[in-house]
């Protein structure tokens, strides 16, 4: 998967404007809904012979927006025809949107919205830009029907979305982050598959020993991608409190984690040169796909979206067999075995004037209807996971190269760390944060400078937004 499959919560764009352009957008979207409103009444109808056993009106047309990269036609068939024939009356509408990115499906739903564009299911890659449209009145509460269904959510799903007290989506995919290892490299070095006691002094120790030659030749232990969640690595794996800003607007940014997370970059980058440089990353705009397929690097922390890849696909054929291992632990007192998880989220416009049947496929696409795909692990802990693992390994192009028992073992012993609800402005948390951590690994400031720099930054953003 690409930035859209990750489900991270970073982005570069200011909050400032992004306010700014909500501002208009809610005022247009209030305004289509109280027209639509006038002209309708059947905003609130119940699909006509739907799976809860209510009746209603009929020939009801449910419009699901979505990334293409991350469901596209062929893998939304056999799921809507399994929904429709569940569902007499229901009609679902596939959009597969074309942009490359995440960010940019969402400011594409964004304006699609601001236009009075029909809108009814729409899939919103992670947390932030969940919080942010829940916050600003795009979404729908699910409140109502989950109590009207009468289903515990926590006993339902794996990912909490309540956000402000309320339910605004139901989770989707679930993407929890491991080590994946090139085993011929690891067998060259001499090097065990690592279990959960591993830390990150031991990943670097492993990284070290992996690298391999001079020049352009060379081969790295290991790579971290240009993402915010590279520079937060230390933290993302705290069950406790793993977060740079929290909830109530504090700053965490004393916690260990932090500087445990710059420490991992700058001993590997710099000190052992066992990773590919940070300027290095940025100027070759490198791509984590290629320098694993092709060997360059030996092994790397990714979500488990590179489940369904590393097997080999199309673009990428997998030459060599992978192994999986758990995130490492900051020190041998921490508690082993968390990583970080998140889900991509499936809400409902609250323009939409088919409430009903749009929550109807929600409930249905998040749980019988993803694990059908066999192409992610869900949010849903009813799925058979040891079985849509076969599935998803035996889809790939040479599923001998996936090493299922070590996955297993991971999975299994791996205890899925979740991120507080985002901020509004969290996009800008860890933009202001990666600002002042690149300048330690490009040699302009030491681990103290970036560290001081960046609480002085967030304090003040957090200021601004209480304001």
């Amino acid at each position: 998967m690409m930035h859209t499959e990750r489900q991270s919560r970073r982005n570069t764009g200011g909050y400032g404007m992004w306010k700014k352009q909500w501002t208009v957008m809610t005022t247009v979207m209030l305004a289509a809904g109280a027209l639509a409103a006038c002209g309708s009444d059947s905003d609130e109808k119940k699909p006509g012979a739907t799976g809860s056993g209510d009746g209603a009106k009929p020939n009801v047309t449910v419009r699901f927006h979505a990334q293409n990269a991350t469901f596209d036609k062929t893998m939304m068939a056999p799921v809507i025809a399994k929904f429709e024939e569940k569902n007499p009356g229901v009609k679902i509408d596939f959009v597969g949107m074309t942009e490359p990115t995440s960010d940019e499906v969402t400011k594409k739903i964004d304006l699609l919205a601001a236009s009075g564009e029909p809108l009814d299911v729409i899939l919103l890659a992670d947390a932030r830009s969940y919080s942010q449209r829940a916050a600003n009145g795009m979404l729908e509460p699910l409140d109502k029907f989950i109590q009207k269904e009468g289903f515990k959510f926590e006993d339902e799903y794996k990912t909490d979305t309540k956000w402000n007290g309320s339910y605004y989506a139901l989770p989707g995919t679930f993407n929890q982050w491991f080590v994946i290892m090139n085993k011929n490299h690891l067998d060259e070095a001499g090097l065990k598959v690592p279990t959960v006691e591993w830390t990150w002094d031991d990943y670097l120790d492993y990284a070290k020993k992996l690298t391999k030659g001079e020049g352009a030749s060379k081969r790295y232990g290991t790579y971290y991608h240009s993402w915010a969640d590279y520079f937060l690595l230390g933290m993302w794996n705290q069950p406790g409190k793993n977060d740079i800003v929290w909830t109530d607007g504090s700053l965490n940014m004393d916690h260990p984690g932090v500087r445990k997370s710059l420490e991992i970059r700058q001993r590997s980058e710099i000190a052992d040169k066992s990773a590919i440089p940070y300027a290095d990353a940025l100027s070759q705009k490198i791509a984590y796909r290629p320098i694993y397929f092709n060997q360059s690097v030996s092994m790397m922390a990714i979500g488990s979206w590179m489940i369904g890849e590393v097997g080999g696909t199309d673009q990428f054929p997998a030459t060599f067999k992978t192994v999986f291992a758990p995130m490492p632990r900051n020190s041998q007192s921490d508690p082993a075995g968390h990583a970080m998880s998140s889900s991509n989220y499936l809400a409902i416009a609250s323009t939409s004037k088919q409430k009903e049947a749009a929550y109807q496929f929600l409930r249905f696409f998040s749980t019988e209807g993803l694990t059908m795909m066999q192409k992610y692990t869900t949010s849903w802990k009813k799925e058979d996971t040891s079985k849509l693992l076969d599935a998803i390994i035996g889809a790939t192009k040479t599923p001998q190269n996936v090493d299922k028992e070590s996955l297993l073992y991971v999975l299994n012993n791996t205890k899925p760390v979740t991120l507080p609800p985002a901020l509004p402005y969290q996009a800008e948390v860890y933009k202001l944060y990666q600002e002042e951590a690149e300048k330690m690994l490009l040699g302009q400031q030491d681990i103290a400078a970036s560290i001081a720099g960046a609480k002085t930054k967030l304090q003040k953003l957090v200021d601004s937004n209480k304001k």
